[in-house]
């Protein structure tokens, strides 16, 4: 552009204003011919009335206005052209430095402005990158703003990525580009420095090339014209960075292509100071990037553990294999379906990805606290232990044995002293025997039945106490049984297979997963999994453990979790205590719980019409 300002004239300006502004090496256009692109470069503009004023000053904001006639009011000079045209020429050079000056103030003005703007988009971007996100996303930010920020055409990131032998390759994970629409397809590359990129991932040293179809073939890297050729588009500027993280280590590689003007129609070069703003982006985007890779390592450590946690409570007690796992699904899909139940309690309830992650985690980890419990207790089939139930069936036998001698014993003192009705008297023994040994049959097969254990409040245990009250001279000359008190309070239980001590035991293992999940350093985000997990026990009349919490005294993701636990555990066919009951029966007990107030009627209700409990019964 030429460094020379306008002068605006007017049809009645005089030959000598005309001749000394020519002089002055000014191009002299009227008000018609200029265009808005050039307003700035008019120095002068001569004002031939005072109508025009307000418009040519706000229109031509680097000129002075000057007028002919003492009539014109508000121009900056009125010039009597027979009185003082020798003044011309001062006037005109103050014009000039004038419109320089202005130019000047100008420029220095818009590159200010330019510079607090990209300050400022640096903010932004540093708060963009600094915000958690998934990691495909992070990269369209990283790529996409600094584009914007630099005035690119386009942009590619790279990863180094290294396997498990130390290999590295080169993974081209994204590409974008304003002026042509191409399917991008993630791809792994060899890490050589044949390519620009390569050369940059290798070496660490950033490339500025202002027309890579310029190359010098002597360089060790070249360019690609594939993308060019099969696209219609034409590359030349390339500013190419590496992306280092706090180690100095080459993580990755930004590429920027075609820098653009503000009219965005010329490509220019990457000037240092476009280059310096990317430099920033590109290590900022190093940070970030190794962040969210270290926030996934830390949320895949988190996952591996809880399921190794999970794992290691299925060992202790393989017959709950498999309950965690379910209990947690059907949990979060009873959760996420409590919204869209249409009940006006749940309308509003905001479900956050983070508090879902929060209430699988606490249902995975909900029977953590069995490690405490000892092992005969966990897997405990039944109401008397195996154990037990052999050394009863032996005093059984014992004492049919016994029964069976004192018959022989008879049978002889009959053969000895000749009765006269032997044989009547004989059949009379051996009808006894049989009767004596049914009734320990009978009490045995008592035994046997009672020690099933049930999930529901049923049966009558009475004959229990006639079998206690069986007694025997044993061979020390004392009275025993085939049974005893410990062995009655056992067999007498209604419901399940554990006396009121062991259930206590069993019960402790809410409290010892509390304990443990409180040990650990829980993110915010998951602060709330030991709560969750220690309430699942809970139950809405207070008459849970370990607390006895009432009503919304329980978390909302514990009360969830108790009807899905209770379900599974009536459902569940590795149980080695009962069989597995068919849903409709679950549910059955399930509306008892809530109309003796144990279990909330909106969740219960949710729970058999929502479907959630058949979304993972093959887990």
């Amino acid at each position: 552009m030429s460094h020379s300002p306008f002068f605006l004239t007017s049809p009645d300006v005089e030959d000598v204003l005309r001749g000394a502004v020519a002089a002055a090496g000014w191009v002299c256009l009227s008000d018609g011919e200029i265009k808005p692109e050039e307003y700035a470069r008019v120095g002068l503009v001569h004002v031939g009335g005072s109508d025009k004023i307000e418009r040519l000053r706000n229109q031509y904001t680097s000129a002075l206005l000057i007028a002919t006639s003492p009539t014109v009011v508000g121009a900056d000079f009125v010039v009597d052209l027979p009185k003082h045209g020798e003044l011309l020429p001062q006037l005109l050079e103050h014009a000039a430095s004038f419109w320089r000056t202005h130019n000047h103030v100008a420029s220095l003005t818009h590159d200010l402005n330019l510079r607090h703007e990209r300050m400022h988009q640096l903010t932004q971007i540093s708060l963009a990158l600094t915000a958690q996100m998934p990691q495909q996303m992070l990269l369209k930010t990283i790529l996409s703003e600094a584009c914007r920020i630099a005035g690119c055409e386009g942009g590619s990131l790279f990863l180094i990525k290294t396997d498990a032998k130390q290999q590295s390759s080169l993974v081209f994970k994204l590409a974008q580009n304003d002026k042509v629409d191409f399917p991008f397809v993630e791809t792994t590359l060899p890490l050589t420095a044949q390519s620009i990129a390569g050369y940059v991932a290798t070496t660490g040293n950033e490339l500025n090339i202002d027309d890579v179809y310029q190359l010098d073939e002597a360089r060790p890297y070249s360019f690609n014209r594939s993308f060019d050729q099969r696209m219609g588009y034409r590359t030349r500027s390339i500013l190419t960075l590496p992306m280092r993280d706090h180690r100095e280590q080459v993580v990755g590689v930004l590429q920027f292509v075609n820098r653009t003007d503000l009219t965005k129609t010329a490509v220019l070069p990457f000037d240092e100071e476009s280059s310096e703003v990317l430099r920033a982006i590109a290590s900022q985007a190093a940070v970030a990037i190794q962040k969210n890779g270290l926030i996934e390592d830390i949320n895949q450590l988190f996952d591996s553990f809880v399921h190794a946690s999970v794992r290691t409570i299925e060992q202790r007690d393989p017959s709950t294999s498999g309950h965690s796992f379910r209990v947690a699904e059907t949990t979060v899909a009873l959760l996420e379906a409590l919204p869209a139940s249409g009940m006006p309690q749940y309308k509003n309830l905001s479900l956050t990805k983070d508090h879902i992650r929060e209430v699988r985690y606490a249902a995975l980890l909900h029977d953590f606290g069995k490690v405490g419990v000892p092992e005969a207790i966990l897997i405990k089939s039944s109401k008397i232990s195996e154990e037990r139930l052999e050394i009863l069936r032996y005093r059984f036998e014992l004492q049919k044995e016994r029964l069976r001698r004192r018959a022989v014993e008879q049978e002889l003192d009959l053969l000895h002293h000749a009765p006269i009705d032997q044989a009547v008297a004989l059949r009379r023994v051996h009808r006894q025997l049989e009767k004596q040994l049914s009734v320990l049959d009978q009490y045995y097969d008592c035994v046997q039945r009672a020690n099933k254990p049930s999930v529901l409040d049923a049966g009558d245990f009475a004959h229990l106490v006639e079998i206690r009250n069986y007694e025997f001279r044993e061979l020390d000359g004392s009275v025993g049984g085939v049974i005893n008190d410990l062995d009655v309070n056992a067999l007498s239980m209604r419901k399940g297979s554990l006396t009121p001590e062991e259930r206590r035991a069993i019960q402790s293992h809410v409290v010892y997963t509390k304990e443990f999940l409180q040990t650990l350093p829980w993110p915010p985000e998951l602060a709330n999994v030991p709560d969750i997990a220690g309430a699942h026990h809970e139950r809405q009349d207070g008459s849970g453990y370990p607390l006895g919490l009432v009503g919304e005294q329980i978390p909302l993701a514990s009360q969830v979790m108790a009807v899905c636990d209770i379900f599974d555990a009536l459902t569940a066919m590795d149980r080695p205590y009962k069989s597995a009951m068919p849903a409709e029966s679950a549910f059955a007990i399930l509306e008892d719980e809530v109309s003796r107030g144990l279990l909330d009627k909106s969740l219960v209700e949710i729970f058999i019409r929502s479907g959630a409990h058949s979304s993972v019964r093959a887990v």
